[in-house]
């Protein structure tokens, strides 16, 4: 592969260019300040001409872009000691049943392989996130960045509903973000936005399928929300007012009853120990606690392979997670969206299991699981 038709060089002239017209400069000021005519620029810019390092630092000056910052931003470089393998855009292969992803990191092309898509798909969700994502990059940006992720992650799941919604999450949906996402630091605020926007796409999910059975789901988004959720559980008081992310109403006779809730979690890295309290203070007071996880969780390079595993570990060797559930039952069940979990035997020491599911309607079990917890709860009312 010659230099110029290498997927790096192509990423870094689309930088460049994305740079050139950010900044308001035209291709003909550009090439005035370079000391040279449009058409070396253009011949670049059109990957008809090779540019070289020394050009390269030439053209970041043109720019007025500090290189160490150019190639931070395009993740060449580590920020703050930790560089995120970024998605090339418009950069996948073709293979049998899926695609392989191209990320660059540290200068270096790495591949991770998404089974059961289309380079067509992929295209379409990376253009559609792409967008999306950029556009929270205005003064005033029409969404709040959980709500453009949520919506990010709605139109990924249905656009591939063949491929792990664990890998959506991870490769698809935060790569982009932390790729396109300029305002502010994009790891921390992912981590702020992140979080929620799981709460909101949950609600989103499933509120249709479950209000046809009389059940309300709502995101608690605010501390105040989540207090207010805690005392009408009668639990003010006994656990952290921050330690449930969204409730389970049911119609009873013209009344809300609360009868639940969600812990809900991108990766069971987040300090999942600190949501057992809350659920185990709910389990004893006869209320539904579930625990709904993407297990997104992969080791990165240099000594990781990028493969998105999880947490859970195996039925021969759990991991502390996986005890959480199956041998000290401290949630009433847990529904993983991660394809390569392994799902808990049909017998377990505390009876609780994990459920390993796809977000294809017709195989998501969570909708069913709420709904005959409903119709537990109403028998003891």
């Amino acid at each position: 592969m010659s230099t110029i038709h290498d997927p790096r060089y192509i990423q870094l002239i689309t930088e460049l260019v994305n740079a050139r017209i950010g900044r308001s400069i035209t291709q003909a000021t550009l090439a005035q300040k370079l000391g040279q005519h449009q058409s070396y620029v253009a011949k670049v810019e059109g990957l008809e001409r090779r540019l070289d390092v020394i050009e390269l630092f030439d053209w970041l000056q043109g720019l007025d872009y500090k290189p160490h910052e150019f190639f931070e931003d395009i993740g060449w470089f580590p920020r703050e000691g930790k560089v995120t393998p970024l998605p090339i855009k418009g950069q996948v292969i073709e293979a049998n049943n899926g695609v392989f992803q191209q990320l660059v990191w540290e200068g270096q092309i790495k591949e991770v392989f998404l089974q059961g898509i289309t380079t067509e798909q992929y295209l379409r969700v990376e253009n559609y996130m792409s967008t999306l994502f950029a556009s929270l990059n205005t003064s005033r940006p029409q969404l709040k960045n959980r709500d453009a992720i949520a919506q990010a992650l709605e139109f990924a799941v249905n656009e591939l509903p063949d491929l792990n919604p664990s890998d959506i999450y991870q490769h698809i949906a935060y790569r982009i973000y932390i790729r396109e996402y300029k305002q502010s630091k994009p790891e921390q605020s992912w981590v702020r936005a992140g979080g929620e926007a799981i709460e909101l796409f949950i609600e989103r999910r499933y509120a249709s399928v479950l209000k046809l059975h009389g059940i309300t789901i709502k995101a608690l988004l605010s501390a105040k929300a989540k207090a207010e959720v805690l005392r009408e559980m009668g639990l003010t008081g006994q656990v952290g007012d921050s330690k449930l992310d969204l409730a389970f109403y049911g119609d009873y006779e013209g009344r809300n009853v609360i009868f639940g809730g969600v812990h809900s979690k991108a990766s069971l890295a987040e300090r999942v120990s600190d949501d057992v309290p809350c659920s185990e203070a709910m389990i004893r007071r006869g209320l539904i606690s579930f625990l709904y996880t993407f297990d997104s969780k992969s080791f990165p390079p240099p000594a990781g392979d990028l493969v998105n595993r999880g947490e859970l570990g195996s039925n021969e060797q759990p991991s502390d997670k996986r005890r959480y559930i199956e041998q000290h039952g401290s949630f009433d069940a847990c529904f993983s969206y991660n394809l390569r979990t392994i799902p808990s035997p049909e017998y377990t020491p505390s009876g609780k299991r994990i459920f390993v599911c796809s977000l294809k309607p017709q195989d998501d079990i969570f909708p069913s699981q709420v709904i005959a917890a409903w119709e537990r709860y109403k028998q003891t009312l």
